[in-house]
């Protein structure tokens, strides 16, 4: 069986070899727990972006970079490649882990392959897959701005079965490069638990691959945190294969797509101002990409949905 925490690990081994040329910072918490700042007090980078992604899809893909354009501007889009999409994406990469912790005023939303070794309450996403997995090192990854605690890492530890000394957290804030990068590289997981939503059996599932623009940084978490999910909205593609009907494939592409939501249209900041700064008053429906390709491999046939919406993104990385 394939463990995604210890296909992870080789991932976390090259990053506190190379920890300097990286730009990324490891300390050990006093109960033994290694946190591995990539882009809160540390710098990151390209290369670490890349390899924080990759821990994120538990080892099980490729992560690369190519040209994007945006209002004649050249950026850079990040693609994934993932081998077993429900491993590395459902099992692994959705953030779904919602961690309450002393003195925090609000809960943690873990990601990672340490998410399916939870053993105190997985997440509502394991309800779409049977995987779970078995190791005694856990990888976990944060998008926060603030320190992580002993007391905190203790409850991860315990809920994941392995001694704290086997913990590895990776943590970067909204407005790094380390995590517009990984936020944009989870166009394929974002599409996944969208057709899960719709009602496709995500055992049909085969191979995936996708790409999603990385937006230009800004030191302020709240607009950073806007971009990074526009990039996704409007800036991304999914290419999921399946083995499944025609009917099905053709009746879902275009409802797990965001221009298929009412609140498609605007920058998500202006979307996220209007609904009060609550995620959860935000349609369901728009956290999807902006482009899907079904390709049914029982019929060879493709199937297709959305675009990538130019005018919108250069109005939220540039306006």
């Amino acid at each position: 069986m394939i463990s995604i925490n210890r296909e992870a690990m080789k991932t976390v081994h090259v990053i506190l070899d190379d920890a300097d040329a990286l730009g990324v910072v490891a300390d050990q918490l006093p109960n033994g727990a290694t946190v591995i700042d990539m882009g809160l007090r540390a710098k990151g980078g390209w290369r670490a972006a890349r390899l924080y992604t990759l821990v994120t899809i538990g080892g099980l893909g490729e992560v690369t970079y190519e040209p994007f354009s945006v209002g004649g501007r050249m950026l850079t889009a990040v693609r994934v490649m993932i081998d077993h999409p429900i491993e590395g994406c459902v099992a692994s990469q959705i953030a779904g882990w919602r961690l309450e912790s002393p003195g925090k005023e609000h809960a943690a939303i873990l990601a990672g392959p340490g998410r399916a070794l939870n053993k105190a309450s997985l997440d509502h996403y394991f309800e779409w897959t049977d995987y779970r997995d078995d190791h005694h090192e856990s990888v976990v990854a944060i998008q926060t701005s603030e320190p992580v605690s002993p007391e905190m890492a203790d409850i991860i530890a315990a809920s994941c079965a392995v001694r704290p000394e086997n913990l590895y957290i990776l943590i970067a804030p909204n407005r790094s490069l380390v995590c517009a990068v990984q936020v944009a590289a989870r166009i394929v997981e974002q599409t996944l638990h969208r057709l899960a939503e719709e009602g496709m059996d995500l055992r049909c599932l085969r191979h995936a691959y996708g790409f999603g623009v990385v937006p230009p940084l800004i030191d302020d978490d709240l607009i950073s945190m806007g971009r990074i999910n526009d990039s996704l909205l409007y800036g991304g593609i999914a290419n999921i294969a399946v083995d499944s009907t025609d009917d099905l494939c053709e009746r879902i592409v275009g409802r797990v797509i965001s221009s298929a939501c009412e609140a498609y249209g605007r920058p998500f900041i202006e979307i996220y101002e209007d609904a009060g700064r609550d995620f959860y008053e935000i349609p369901i429906e728009l956290h999807s990409p902006a482009e899907v390709h079904l390709n049914n491999i029982a019929s060879g046939r493709t199937f297709s949905a959305g675009r990538i919406d130019h005018d919108v993104l250069e109005t939220s990385f540039y306006g």
